[in-house]
């Protein structure tokens, strides 16, 4: 590759290899994709194998309108918040569907013992429940 080419990839200071469009997601902004995406639901833009061509630039759009200034895009963001969203959800139906000891609290938040946790993490294999805090009972 040359000097003077542009990579999607850049250098930490270790040496190792970061990924450019990784950002961190404000609870705000995850609010409103969650709010466009109920508000595609309701217009008719979800059919029975998923969202119609076209709901990721509708999304990307709607961000724009609701978080003025905003950098998010459809590729990469959008697509990969969704992609996340669709492991933890699998992690969490897993851990409900055949898991003893787990409990919710009255804010909807997990509560079962730290060594339940931890059997939980190891079954499911999800690097996205390792680093949530549990309370413990």
């Amino acid at each position: 590759m040359e000097s003077g080419s542009s990579s999607s990839l850049g250098l930490k200071k270790n040496g190792k290899k970061t990924d450019r469009n990784r950002r961190a997601w404000t609870p705000i902004e995850e609010r409103v994709l969650v709010d466009l995406m109920k508000d595609l639901v309701t217009n008719g833009w979800k059919s029975e194998n998923g969202f119609k061509p076209g709901y990721l630039q509708k999304l990307e759009a709607g961000m724009m309108r609701m978080l003025p200034g905003t950098d998010i895009r459809a590729v990469p963001h959008i697509t990969s918040r969704i992609t996340m969203w669709k492991k933890f959800h699998g992690s969490l139906q897993t851990m409900l569907t055949s898991n003893s000891g787990i409990g919710f609290t009255a804010t909807h938040m997990i509560d079962c013992h730290n060594d339940t946790w931890a059997r939980i993490v190891k079954v499911t294999e999800c690097n996205l429940l390792k680093n949530m805090n549990q309370s413990s009972a």
